[in-house]
């Protein structure tokens, strides 16, 4: 009996150890969401255009990028390299 307490105690342990440490990674990816659009643009995932006010925005890498859809803010927000263009540094 006390060896299935004590295993039981151990993978606990293990359990919540393991928790905390996913919990304590930093997010790798830069995107906040905002209020509204500044400008007009086009959408980086469709390229259709955007208006100013929009409120379906993505900040990513200090850029804002407006959506036509919730669906292509989805799109951009799993995977913003893919619509983006990586600037190349001098």
């Amino acid at each position: 009996m006390k060896k299935i307490l004590i295993i039981i105690t151990v993978i606990t342990a293990i359990f919540q150890l393991a928790k905390a440490s996913v919990l304590s990674r930093p997010c790798n990816k830069e995107i906040i969401l905002t209020d509204t659009l500044k400008k007009d643009g086009i959408d980086p995932v469709c390229k259709m255009k955007v208006k100013a006010g929009n409120t379906k925005t993505v900040v990513f890498e200090k850029i804002t990028y407006g959506f036509c859809s919730e669906t292509c803010k989805k799109a951009f927000s799993q995977t913003p390299g893919k619509y983006v263009k990586k600037k190349k540094s001098d």
